[in-house]
């Protein structure tokens, strides 16, 4: 797969996990009120209102650690992955948080160009998946995925390192809970002996 600067959004429903960090997370930290399109800081006092509530903000250095060691400190699960290649028509269901806990599978997601192979327009447009889950919980996958005309198990198995070097991944054996991973980038495919297209297509073109 060879990826392209075209940011893609996802579709309402989809988990997406972002992995914002070091100088970027905390340049957004830093911002004053008078940085362009950064919102300003809330003046002391406004927060928490009456119900409690809080608006989002970026981790600390500490929040971070304080998460890194509490993954290190959970069962870290046993886990295998597939490949499978679906449409938009099918990822609604199949990236349903409810309906990935009930079948007991996690994703990453990588969407293609819909104007690369094994992609298309509108309800036709490809996904890469990665499915993961636990070997003896195949059964439950196996039927899930049958139920969306896909067979899962075409896809050759493959054993995930419980110390992987991939990040997703490390959080994915760290998880007791399912996680999609979707990435908010388009991919081309390209086959052994072809050239990749040159494209100039808009702003986020590199």
């Amino acid at each position: 797969l060879k990826s392209w600067s075209d940011p893609c959004s996802p579709r309402a429903g989809f988990v997406v996990q972002s992995h914002a960090r070091g100088a970027a997370a905390a340049a957004a930290v830093r911002s004053g009120p008078h940085s362009d399109g950064m919102w300003s800081a809330p003046q002391p006092g406004i927060y928490p209102t009456a119900d409690g509530w809080c608006p989002p903000t970026w981790p600390t250095g500490e929040d971070e650690m304080r998460r890194e060691e509490e993954e290190r400190a959970m069962p870290k699960r046993s886990l295998v992955k597939r490949t499978v290649l679906i449409t938009a028509a099918q990822a609604e269901r199949l990236m349903d948080p409810s309906f990935m806990e009930a079948s007991k599978y996690s994703l990453q997601v990588f969407p293609l160009r819909e104007d690369t192979q094994f992609s298309g327009a509108d309800e036709d447009r490809g996904f890469v998946c990665w499915v993961y889950y636990q070997p003896r919980d195949e059964p439950v996958i196996v039927r899930a995925w049958q139920s969306e005309g896909l067979n899962v198990t075409e896809g050759e198995r493959e054993v995930v390192d419980p110390d992987t070097s991939i990040i997703n991944e490390q959080h994915l054996v760290a998880s007791q809970t399912q996680v999609c991973f979707f990435n908010v980038y388009q991919w081309e495919v390209v086959k052994p002996g072809q050239r990749e297209k040159e494209y100039k297509d808009g702003p986020n073109w590199a």
